[in-house]
């Protein structure tokens, strides 16, 4: 009875072991989450979209999240990057353009977050003095689709943060428009 036991103990273990060993090391299952983000920016749309153009200066926009971005193909618009937050940083290539209804899109190429899109669209509208068009409205929605490690990490953020990191980057561009 006892080395029975103690047979099923010592397999029950070596399962475990095999699981803590295994899991991790599999591919994620595929994640596809939509934040859409709604937000006012106190500065013309021209001086907002010059700021989002500014790919070399992202480094200092960011610099607690981006320590590199570098043009790699100027006619598709394929930039390579080194982003991350906490401390985690990931390389990952990106495509970005216009389309032909004046939306902003950047779509992620390489990596774990391969697939994601975001599309933003700017309007015209009255500055917060009452000025108008001397305030920007952005319409802005993340495709995110992740896997491998990041899916598991993202997986603990809920929603409504991701919203709130989406606006507080936008606020960072807002910013550096005003300061440019």
């Amino acid at each position: 009875m006892r080395s029975r036991a103690a047979f099923r103990s010592r397999n029950l273990f070596f399962s475990l072991i095999a699981l803590i060993v295994l899991v991790p090391g599999m591919p994620l299952s595929y994640a596809d989450r939509v934040i859409d983000v709604q937000t006012v920016a106190n500065v013309n749309e021209q001086s907002l979209i010059a700021a989002i153009s500014d790919l070399q200066n992202y480094p200092q926009i960011f610099p607690g999240n981006i320590k590199y971005v570098k043009v790699i193909d100027n006619k598709t618009n394929l930039v390579d990057m080194n982003a991350g937050v906490n401390g985690v940083y990931f390389d990952t290539q990106a495509t970005y353009r216009q389309t032909p209804d004046g939306k902003y899109v950047v779509q992620v190429v390489s990596g774990d977050l391969k697939g994601t899109t975001m599309t933003t669209e700017l309007n015209k509208t009255w500055g917060f003095d009452g000025k108008p068009s001397m305030g920007t409205k952005a319409d802005i929605s993340l495709d995110l689709k992740t896997s491998g490690f990041l899916a598991w990490m993202l997986n603990f953020v809920p929603d409504n943060s991701l919203a709130g990191a989406l606006q507080g980057g936008f606020g960072k561009f807002v910013d550096y428009a005003q300061k440019g």
